[in-house]
C-alpha cells in the first residue's frame, strides 16, 4: 500500500504529502528492488545447483545405459533362442497334463466303484452279525430253557426219591428201634 499511496501522492501533489513521505517511499522501493535482486540471485543460484545435479544424472544414466546395454542385448537374444522351446515344453506339458487328468479321472471311477463294493460289503457284513447275533440269543434263550427244563426234570425225580429213602429210612428206624434184637443197646 505503501508504494500505491507514494504513486498516488506524486500524482495528485498533495501539500501535506512532505519530502519526508517520498524520501520514505523511495527506501522502500530500494529495499523492494533489493528483495527482488537477491530473489534473483538465488533463482540464477538454484538454476546452476540444479544444472550441475542434471549433469551428474546424465552422466549416471550414460554408465547405466553402457554397462546394462549388452545384458539387455543378450537377454533378447536368449528369449528368442527360448521361445520356441519354450513353447515345445509348454505343449509337452499340455499333452502330459491331458494324460495325467485322463489316468487321474480312471483312479477316481476305480476308487468310485472300490468304495461302493466296500460298501455293500460293509452292508452285508451289518445283516449276517445281526443274523448272528440273533441265532446266538436265540440258541442261549433255547440253551436255558433247556437246562431249566432239564433240571427241573431232575430235581422233581430225585425229590420224590429223597422223599422215599427219607420215608424208607424212618421207616427202618422205627423197626429197628422195636425189634427184639436192638433192647440192650
Amino acid at each position: 500500500m505503501p508504494v500505491l499511496s507514494g504513486a498516488a501522492a506524486i500524482v495528485f501533489q498533495n501539500s501535506d504529502f512532505s519530502s519526508h513521505d517520498i524520501h520514505l517511499a523511495m527506501i522502500f522501493l530500494a529495499i523492494i528492488a533489493l528483495a527482488l535482486v537477491v530473489q534473483a540471485i538465488g533463482v540464477v543460484i538454484s538454476g546452476l545447483f540444479a544444472a550441475k545435479l542434471l549433469h551428474r544424472v546424465d552422466g549416471i544414466a550414460n554408465i547405466v545405459e553402457q554397462r546394462t546395454g549388452p545384458i539387455l542385448d543378450r537377454t533378447n537374444e536368449l528369449l528368442r533362442d527360448l521361445g520356441p522351446k519354450l513353447h515345445t515344453v509348454t505343449t509337452n506339458v499340455e499333452q502330459i497334463s491331458y494324460t495325467v487328468r485322463a489316468k487321474v479321472d480312471e483312479v477316481g471311477e476305480t476308487v468310485s466303484q472300490l468304495n461302493e463294493t466296500v460298501m455293500g460289503i460293509n452292508d452285508l457284513a451289518w445283516v449276517q452279525a445281526v443274523r448272528v447275533d440273533g441265532i446266538v440269543t436265540d440258541a442261549l434263550v433255547a440253551t436255558a430253557e433247556i437246562s431249566s427244563a432239564v433240571q427241573d426234570g431232575i430235581r422233581a425225580p430225585v425229590r420224590q426219591i429223597a422223599g422215599i429213602i427219607a420215608g424208607l429210612r424212618a421207616g427202618i428206624e422205627t423197626l429197628v428201634a422195636r425189634s427184639p434184637f436192638n433192647k440192650g443197646r
